[in-house]
């Protein structure tokens, strides 16, 4: 026994995330499904919901009235002193710090020295008769005067079960549920009153307080249990002895594994320091509160003064906005007080705050616009302290909170007892929503606060009392060792995280993600950030090329019709062996994030690459993880993520998409709204992202000397110049396009430009030019007469008749020229279908016949 606690004590419960974490994330890879922001179906959405917006801006008859400011509402400022402009280190020199001299902050700590052991009872019997009845199944409802009660019977809750290793190895050693068969269901009631008889040295009480003892151990119902430990009371002590002994523990804590020897509640409830949050729903001003506050008796402190915190002394914090710190002269008198009786003052740790202070700063900071998202709710208070940071920003529309389950209502009942009313809370799990769904198309920053291992907090009794005294919460925080069980609750944590993260960074319309967690854990922290950025960057990386496959299989389908091979026999090759000669997708470079100038432009024709390899992921679709923004007054960077118990990273994109008046417009004249761009306006506005339906561009028109050996030169196929053929503009299509057309969205009438256009085919056989016939007729003429004398061999010409058989001379030169046509009556012949190839091959019969005249001369002057 004793050498089980020995190993126990040297343990690490967190070895085991690592091996559970690469198991999760092998699951988490065979996902393929997400939506980037270049995804043409998502532009049109954004673009038809900018232009539902505009119209209503139109509407409105406001001039100085933009997108933004639509569904915005006037807020009111709490401190309009404290409004900081937190500049992003991309547009700023300085690397977004001021250029003043910097002040360095001071703490609001103190220092804490606890009772050592031996020295007399921590725990009352009022704290111990509530434990008891919360312990109890089913557990006896508490009625607490004040929080500060509530804190306190939590906090030896905690202790006890941080012990429970110890006092159920010493309840074994001396056969105690042997003998006592009908407390093995009340094992945790056991628990605490071994661990009451432990903290007063298994000594009696004093006679004076032995009647509060029989009243409140009646009350709890624990009499008999009490009586019963006392008769083994000595065996008990003996045991406990033994293996402080054998172990070489000074102290009990010692027998405890590695993360549990810290006394951190014993602290956090010896802490004269009480830290919380004004509530601006009910204290409309900092004004009014500090007039609260002196009524009460506190001097009050601006958050640059250096002057150390102190008995009936309060501060306002330099990082965290509403935060205020305080050591009242009685804590317990203090919770009783009107500040936090009708809640105008909600005491928090301040572990809990930093989160949400730095999530309010971040629209700003991107100068974004829109609705933000809570994934999961930790803390009801800490969420609430968001809320309240809301409460002054303009940028922000909506505050939605998902993952209440079944706390809904009790957490709704809470906001509404303190007053938050900008805040939409919901059963469902944030992580149950598919991607296809339109919940979330107006949100633009996430705060993901997925469940933890919470090792890292300093106030665990904070964390429960917010939550309403989570009795599972607390035995989660207690755990000795990893059972089977506790694989499984840590398997389903780190999947939970995955899952947040991944579909927080799947959603086109979400820009940045502020990643919380309160643990120790690497694996839970930085590994996890990594590990979904890389995930995340790789499939959409796999879909461009996927796009780019799909691009080339649909070319390949092309050039197979072009050249009359059945769309079958391509099905077996996946690459085209004219796979080079096609245009392909590319991308471009990067450009700044917070600059609006670069404001995630619409799709635009690409570059073309020669390779699969050589396509790189949009920057409008990347992820990149950046640097937490400096929100502190004096902006030391005074955050110690390892000091306050919180890990924050964030992660936006490499290029953000800011939906205004600029997206608007660019993406209207890509969809042609203001006639053809023009190709200075193309070379100054550079593309985003990979176009999925990119078009093959149109060559330049045939010169009119028509030379033969360029224009049919053997690096392109007579299926690309075909498929090239087809997808020029004809000039039926340039004829209609003065029509007019009526807009769905605008109701008004669009007029396109009208632009003479000429066949390019009719530069070929310009004879129009010499002949006062008309030119299609005398085209048309031409043809006929030089298909008719090979109609038997087909449509094709037979290349090895002799071109002085034919009765005219046709003769090449700068221009072509008819010298002689044979001219007969023909009006009742029926027409013959014509290939475009047996028109061209005419053109050839004279260069044949140059190439042979060549020959005999060359072969006359050598003979």
């Amino acid at each position: 026994m004793s050498n089980q606690l020995f190993f126990l004590s040297l343990a690490d419960i967190f070895s085991v995330y690592p091996a559970i974490f690469k198991e999760q994330s092998k699951k988490l890879k065979k996902t393929k499904h997400i939506y980037l922001p270049s995804d043409e179906e998502w532009l049109d959405k954004m673009y038809y919901m900018l232009l539902e917006i505009q119209r209503q801006v139109n509407d409105s008859g406001d001039v100085n009235l933009s997108l933004q400011d639509i569904n915005k509402k006037n807020k009111p400022m709490f401190d309009p002193d404290r409004i900081m402009k937190i500049i992003s280190p991309g547009i700023s020199p300085t690397n977004g710090r001021r250029s003043r001299a910097l002040k360095l902050c001071h703490s609001t700590t103190v220092k804490i020295k606890l009772k050592a052991e031996g020295t007399g009872p921590r725990w009352t019997l009022p704290t111990i008769a509530n434990g008891a009845k919360l312990l109890r199944k089913p557990p006896i409802l508490v009625d607490f005067q004040n929080e500060h009660e509530m804190r306190l019977a939590y906090s030896l809750i905690y202790d006890v079960f941080r012990y429970k290793v110890v006092l159920a190895n010493a309840l074994d050693d001396i056969g105690f549920f042997n003998q006592h068969k009908e407390y093995v269901e009340d094992e945790q009631r056991i628990w605490l009153m071994l661990f009451e008889l432990y903290d007063r040295q298994f000594k009696g009480r004093n006679s004076e307080d032995q009647p509060l003892q029989l009243q409140l151990y009646k009350e709890s119902q624990v009499t008999e249990i009490a009586n019963v430990l006392w008769q083994h009371r000595i065996r008990l002590a003996a045991s406990i002895s033994r293996m402080r002994i054998r172990v070489g523990a000074l102290r009990l804590s010692q027998l405890l594994p590695i993360h549990l020897q810290n006394e951190k509640v014993a602290i956090a409830a010896a802490n004269p320091v009480v830290t919380g949050w004004i509530n601006p729903f009910l204290i409309r001003s900092k004004a009014e509160a500090d007039q609260i506050l002196t009524e009460m008796g506190f001097t009050i402190h601006g958050p640059e003064d250096e002057q150390p915190l102190l008995v009936q002394h309060c501060k306002w914090d330099n990082i965290c906005p509403l935060v205020i710190s305080c050591i009242p002269k009685d804590r317990s008198e203090f919770t009783k007080s009107k500040l936090m009786t009708k809640h105008y003052f909600i005491m928090q740790d301040k572990n809990f705050t930093f989160g949400p202070a730095i999530m309010s700063k971040l629209t700003d900071y991107f100068e974004l616009d829109g609705d933000i998202l809570q994934t999961h709710i930790g803390s009801p208070r800490s969420t609430a302290y968001l809320a309240a940071l809301f409460y002054s920003i303009n940028r922000v529309n909506n505050f939605y909170v998902y993952g209440a389950g079944a706390s809904l209502k009790d957490y709704r009942k809470y906001m509404e007892s303190i007053g938050v009313n900008n805040i939409r809370l919901f059963a469902d799990a944030f992580t149950s929503f598919p991607m296809e769904s339109n919940r979330f198309r107006t949100v633009v920053g996430i705060f993901a606060t997925p469940p933890n291992s919470f090792s890292a907090i300093s106030d665990p009794i904070d964390l429960i009392c917010s939550r309403g005294g989570d009795l599972s919460m607390l035995e989660v925080l207690t755990e000795s060792e990893v059972s089977d069980e506790g694989r499984q609750r840590v398997a389903l944590i780190l999947e939970e995280q995955l899952l947040t993260l991944t579909m927080s960074m799947s959603r086109p319309q979400v820009q940045f993600v502020l990643y919380q967690t309160h643990s120790i854990v690497d694996t839970e922290n930085q590994l996890m950030v990594k590990h979904v950025i890389q995930l995340i960057n790789k499939l959409a990386l796999e879909k461009h090329r996927n796009a780019y496959r799909e691009q080339k299989r649909l070319e390949a389908i092309a050039e197979a019709e072009a050249a009359n091979i059945p769309a079958a026999a391509m099905a077996s090759t996946k690459e085209s062996p004219r796979k080079k000669d096609k245009p392909e997708v590319g991308t471009t470079t990067a450009t700044n994030p917070s600059s609006n100038a670069a404001a995630a432009q619409p799709q635009q024709q690409l570059p073309r690459v020669d390779s699969i390899d050589l396509i790189v992921t949009p920057d409008i679709d990347e992820f990149v993880e950046d640097q937490v923004p400096d929100i502190c007054i004096n902006q030391d960077n005074c955050i110690r993520q390892q000091s306050t118990g919180s890990f924050l990273s964030l992660v936006r994109r490499k290029t953000l998409t800011h939906l205004n008046e600029k997206y608007l417009i660019r993406r209207a004249e890509q969809r042609g709204l203001f006639g053809k761009p023009n190709d200075k306006e193309k070379d100054k506005s550079k593309p985003k992202t990979v176009k999925l339906q990119s078009e093959v561009a149109e060559p330049p028109p045939l010169d009119m000397t028509y030379d033969l050996s360029r224009g049919h030169s053997g690096t392109r196929s007579s299926a690309q110049q075909t498929l090239q053929r087809l997808q020029r503009s004809t000039s039926a299509s340039a004829i209609r396009s003065h029509l007019t057309k009526v807009s769905a969205t605008q109701r008004q009438v669009i007029t396109f430009n009208f632009r003479q256009r000429e066949c390019k085919r009719f530069y070929v056989l310009p004879i129009y030019m010499h002949s006062s016939k008309q030119g299609v007729r005398l085209w048309w003429q031409y043809a006929y007469k030089c298909v008719t004398r090979n109609r038997g061999n087909g449509s094709h010409w037979n290349l090895n008749f002799h071109p002085l058989n034919l009765r005219f001379k046709l003769h090449c030169s700068r221009q072509l020229r008819i010298r002689k046509l044979r001219r007969s009556h023909w009006s009742k012949r029926q027409p013959l279908t014509v290939h475009i190839k047996d028109i061209e091959l005419i053109c050839q019969v004279k260069q044949i016949q140059q190439v042979r005249r060549r020959q005999k001369v060359n072969n006359k002057s050598n003979s």
